[in-house]
């Protein structure tokens, strides 16, 4: 292994041991809680109505595409992000022991394995709550409810996986799209705050994006398409979606490079930004 790729280890190494020991981990606790709430018990509520039992995989689709929901978990990342990259004393060491270059890297490394756990938490979470039997297919809780009890189909369990999804995808096919859009979509709100923090106006950079994620919000409300310049709209996979023709309402090939576009000119600022980085008040730097 290269010096360089064992520098950029070193520091990824570093910010995870810090950040999964950090206090402020137990939100993810309150996130579980809620997702309990909204999402898992009324699904299994459903399945007790009708005596059948839901995927295991189920609730995590709902969870990640519920407008409630896909707003609370990027909060919940940044709160568990809000104070990095750590600039103190030691950083300089870090810094001079691995080069600008490499540190970056290894944040960058560090913020990808952070999502990576926050997600596997809440996928390990909805389905050791969820009751249910793995099949690898929608069930009939999900499918043919609305169905048996049309006078329900309006409320908000049934908006938590819509016929838009169901109808039209499979639902590993919709676990996966939902893992990788919500991974891009933690990473551009870790790059934004990263970029501001590392020119040393963090709080700028947590009100950006507190911005991006509230702009999505506000328009995936009012049905706007002025949400598909969020990433919120673009991480929901059901709204990609016709309810009941087999075509796509925005495809999904907009969504990729949309984020392609985005990750790119963040990572250049931020790029610029660390070339730029003056370490020589670093430890004034909270």
């Amino acid at each position: 292994m290269s010096k360089d790729i064992k520098c950029i280890f070193s520091v990824a190494r570093s910010e995870y041991v810090k950040w999964i020991t950090n206090p402020r981990v137990i939100v993810v606790g309150v996130l579980l809680v809620f997702m309990k709430t909204l999402a898992i018990e009324p699904l299994l509520e459903r399945a007790d109505k009708i005596g059948e039992k839901i995927d295991v995989l189920e609730p995590f689709a709902a969870i990640g595409n519920s407008g409630m929901l896909v707003m609370l978990i990027p909060c919940v990342f940044m709160v568990l992000i809000s104070d990095y990259p750590k600039m103190t004393g030691n950083t300089l060491y870090f810094v001079k022991r691995t080069g600008k270059k490499n540190w970056f890297i290894g944040q960058m490394l560090f913020v990808f394995f952070a999502i990576i756990s926050f997600l596997t938490v809440i996928l390990l979470g909805s389905v050791l709550m969820s009751q249910g039997s793995f099949t690898g297919n929608w069930s009939d809780v999900v499918t043919k409810y609305n169905a048996m009890f049309p006078d329900e189909s309006g409320n908000f369990t049934s908006q938590l996986l819509p016929s838009n999804l169901y109808n039209q995808i499979p639902l590993i096919t919709s676990i996966l799209q939902t893992i990788g859009l919500m991974t891009v979509y933690m990473l551009v709100i870790s790059m934004i705050i990263y970029f501001f923090k590392l020119i040393h106006i963090q709080s700028f950079g947590l009100l950006a994006a507190v911005f991006v994620v509230a702009g999505g919000v506000v328009t995936c409300s009012l049905k706007s398409e002025l949400m598909w310049l969020f990433p919120m709209a673009n991480t929901i996979v059901w709204l990609h979606y016709d309810i009941i023709l087999d075509e796509l309402n925005v495809p999904m090939w907009y969504t990729y490079a949309y984020f392609a576009v985005i990750l790119s000119v963040l990572t250049i600022v931020n790029a610029i930004a660390v070339k730029h980085l003056e370490f020589i008040n670093i430890e004034q730097v909270e």
